[in-house]
This record gives structure tokens, sequence and C-alpha cells, in this order.
């Protein structure tokens, strides 16, 4: 195996001085806080039904969420609960020069789906209602593996640092050695996973590292699992202002928690770097990033649900900005073998916490305005809701880090959409059938900016629902719903490298919830 002599010696001071550096923020991106802001519609049993429309007016707890107001049309006190499971499909496809393979992968997952109680107040005229409920708002959870031949690069070209991230040190001794500031970069120099190279130094290159891996084929293969929920606390009410017109407001409060463990492996298998013709005699090399995310945020909404017709129901919310603070702690491993049966790991072991560490900031959410109606004739019921955001007013802040690049990138990356959701319901003596469909647009903007031919992935969410409901008694109810969402992703395995390995991804969720209801 081809190692430098400079490599030795001086990792205690190299690592002293890197880890007092600031830690970086630059992992905070628009698609991270899209993906802590999103949300999936249909809170409880019987919205879910309807693909969670209900701006117009709905009388469950689903209301807390769609539109306070409609709370005023509830008929009675009500409890309810309901209870949530799901299947999340993954299709990737591992796509490298010259290279496309595909697996199929599959989260199961159950829990609350919601609980609420609603007060309905004994007035002589109009109506008051008070009520709270918790209910699930957003699962993270879903898993993506990928394994594929690569003969264009290595993540090992990923651990090499630019011109600007290292500097050398004379050692005292004739010779020099490397501190880093990017942790990526130290951590592989730690394992081999990139070396001094003597010829490099001599002939003055700016960057004179070679990487582990420079030559021919290895085999990548690891996967992406993402878990975690969210769940959104609600306090709130609604009165009748005039007739047949409710007004609504509701506090509320997002809590979750979100985690991200990513493994990538490399195996030389066809030994195409045996220590000759200027190659290392790399064998194999794992590494892995782990991130958890907890979050808590609060808002509120407001609505107004009017009745100008008794076959007519118009409504409208505003919701404020969701003001999160996030804690994310990560962590890092990296090792590698070679063939001669040396092993080098770095980051299980006290003290190696280069690229481990916690950080605390907020995120500010855009407003959202929306509108719906709903029309009734018969035992048959039809509804629409649209919904306005703008995610480019999204904002990371911290006391100690400047977002001013991230933020700038959101703003320019980030558009704004318009959200579309349509349903019906039909009642057949004391059943009611329903269906629903929803489209969310992506938010990211069409003018990728990595540059003219990268392959970009259109993420808009279509959801469709079904829902059937039935009335036990005068004040039983039972409520099935059935969701389905299907988008498009796409991972990048690693990034800054030259036709670098990416994940294209057909995701569907299918979630299903059981509720029932009893009115005092």
């Amino acid at each position: 195996m081809k190692k430098m002599t400079l490599h030795a010696g001086f990792f205690l001071l190299a690592f002293l001085l890197l880890h007092s550096a600031p830690m970086s923020a630059s992992a905070q991106t628009g698609d991270d806080a899209l993906r802590l802001a999103d949300r999936t519609p249909g809170l409880t049993a019987r919205n879910m039904g309807l693909a969670g429309t209900g701006v117009a007016g709905v009388m469950d707890a689903s209301a807390f969420f769609s539109n306070p107001a409609g709370l005023g049309w509830a008929e009675r006190s009500t409890a309810a609960g309901s209870f949530a499971s799901g299947v999340t499909s993954d299709k990737g496809n591992f796509n490298a020069p010259g290279v496309s393979t595909s697996i199929e992968d599959e989260f199961s997952e159950s829990g609350l789906g919601s609980l609420s109680y609603l007060f309905k107040a004994p007035t002589s005229q109009g109506s008051i209602v008070l009520g709270a409920s918790v209910s699930e708002v957003m699962s993270w959870n879903r898993t993506m593996s990928f394994d594929g031949d690569n003969g264009s690069n290595s993540v090992t070209d990923y651990f090499m640092p630019f011109s600007g991230e290292f500097e050398l040190v004379d050692d005292g001794d004739g010779g020099v050695f490397p501190e880093f500031s990017r942790p990526l970069s130290f951590i592989a120099f730690e394992t081999y996973a990139i070396d001094l190279d003597g010829g490099l130094l001599a002939a003055g290159e700016n960057v004179p590292f070679l990487p582990a891996v420079s030559y021919g084929t290895v085999a990548q293969f690891g996967f992406v699992e993402d878990t975690g929920k969210m769940y959104e606390l609600n306090f709130g009410g609604a009165a009748e202002a005039a007739k047949d017109v409710m007004v609504g407001f509701s506090l509320n409060i997002p809590v979750g928690s979100f985690e991200r463990f990513r493994v990538l492996e490399e195996d030389d298998y066809l030994n195409d770097n045996d220590g000759t013709g200027g190659t290392t005699d790399f064998a194999h090399l794992y590494f892995s990033e782990e991130l958890r995310t907890d979050i808590v945020g609060v808002n509120a909404r407001f609505g107004v649900s009017a009745q100008p017709d008794e076959n007519i129901r118009v409504g409208a919310t505003i919701e404020t900005p969701t003001y999160y603070a996030i804690e994310e702690s990560y962590s890092t491993y990296l090792e590698t073998e070679f063939d001669n049966g040396d092993f080098y790991s770095y980051g299980d072991a006290s003290g190696q916490n280069a690229a481990s560490g916690s950080f605390d900031y907020t995120l500010k959410t855009p407003w959202k305005l929306s509108a719906g109606a709903s029309y009734s004739v018969g035992n048959l019921a039809v509804m629409g809701d649209v919904e306005w955001l703008d995610w480019s007013q999204m904002e990371f802040d911290a006391n100690d880090y400047d977002f001013k690049a991230e933020n700038l990138e959101i703003r320019n990356s980030l558009e704004s959409v318009l959200n579309i959701r349509l349903a019906a319901s039909y009642d057949v003596a004391d059943w009611q059938v329903r269906a629903g469909f929803g489209r969310y647009p992506d938010a990211r903007s069409t003018q990728d900016f990595r540059g003219e031919g990268f392959p970009t992935v259109d993420r808009k969410r279509d959801v469709a629902s079904l829902g059937l409901g039935y009335r036990l008694n005068d004040r039983m109810g039972i409520d099935i719903a059935w969701m389905q969402e299907s988008f498009d992703d796409r991972t990048d395995l690693y990034i800054d490298v030259t036709d670098a390995p990416y994940m294209l991804e057909e995701v569907t969720r299918s979630r299903f919830q059981i509720g029932f209801s009893y009115g005092f």
C-alpha cells in the first residue's frame, strides 16, 4: 500500500486547530426547509377521505387545520380519535455514467392518527364551540437502498479538499503537514481515504492530494433512511358572529423529530486499485452520516365560514408564519480497509468528533392564504379548496451564524405555489361515501442552479383518497379512509464531483385511518 510519510505525525495538533473552528451550517438549504415545513392533508379519518378538503367549513377536528371557523357548525360536543397506519414505497434508480440499476424498498408504520374533544357551549342563540386536538400532520418515514458499479468516480473524490480548505504547515523537520478547515477532508486524511502526494507537492500543485480510489471501477451500495413524525397540538374555537356566519381561531403547536441515517460503501471488487501503477491497494470503504432534528413551533389560524344559502357554504383562512425552534445533532463515521490488512476508522472513539456536534437555529415559514366552497344538492356534496404560499419567503436565523447565503438561495430557488383540493361525498341511508384529490406543485424553481443538463425532477405531489363513514346511532359514528400520495424525488449520493452518482426515485405513500366519534 502506498502511504506518504508526510501523513505521519501532528494529527493531534491538526485536530485541535480544526475542532476550535466555528461549525458550518451549510447543511440548511431550501430542501431542508421544505422538508420540515411541509404537511400531509387529512388529519382525521373523515377528512382524509376528502383528501383534506374543508376550508369552506367542516365540523370535526380537521377544522383546526383547514379553517377553525368550521368548528362553529358542530351540532353537539364530540370526542373523537383515530388510528393510522401506512406503507411508503420508494422505487429508486441508481445512475452513474453508463450504469442504471433499480431497487424498490418499503417502510411500514402505525400509530395515533388524531385525538380531539369539541365542547359546544349552551347558548340561547347562535353557536360557540371550543376544543383541543392532537393530530399527525407529517410522516417522514421512508427508506431507499442503492447498488451499482461506478467506473467514473469515487466518494474519495468527494473527500478531496478545495484549495481554500486546507493549509500546509511547516512541521519543523523540513516537511509539511496539512491543517484542514473542512472536517470531512480531515477525517478522510486520518483514514487514508485521501493522502498527500510527494510528487504533486514537489510540482507545486494547488491541491497536492490523491484519493484512495484513483483508477477503475468500484461497487457502490448503501441506503438512506428517514424516520420521524410531526404532530400538531391545537387549541381554539369558533363563534357565530352573525346569522350563518362563523368566525374561528386556533393556536397551533407543531412538535416533531426527524432522523436521517445515510450509509455509502465502496468495494474494489475487481482489484483495479492494487498498489501498482501509482494506485493504492484500496479494498473497502464504509461512510455513514447521522442527523437528528428536534423541532417545535407555533402559529395561529384565523378563519371565517358562511352559509349564504342552505346548499352553499364558503370559507377563508389566514395562517400566520410558523416560527420553529430547531435543534440538530449530527455525527460522521468513516472506515477504510486495504489489501495488506491495514484498517483505519474515525468517529467511533472518544475525542473523534471533528464532524459531529449540535446546532440550534430557527426557521420562519411563509403566510398561507386559503379559500374554499362547497355545494350540496340532495344526498350529494361537492367541495374545493385553493391555498397560496410563497415558499421563497422562508428564512433561517441563528444567534451565532449568518444565514445570508442560505436565505438568498431560498429566495432564488423557491417559488410561490397554488395548491388545489377537490372532493365529493354521497349519503346512502346511514352510510357516507367520500372521495378526494389534491395537487401540490413543486416549489423548487424549474431553473436549477447547478446548470444546464443537470437532471432535475418535478417534485409535485398528487393525492387521491377514498373514505367511508357509518352512523352507528344518533351519537356514535365510525370512519374509514385511505389516501395515497405520490411524487418523484432525487437523492445525490455526493456532490461537487463530475458525473457523481445519484438516485431518481418514485415515492408512493399509502395511508389508512380508522376513526371513532361519540357525541354528548
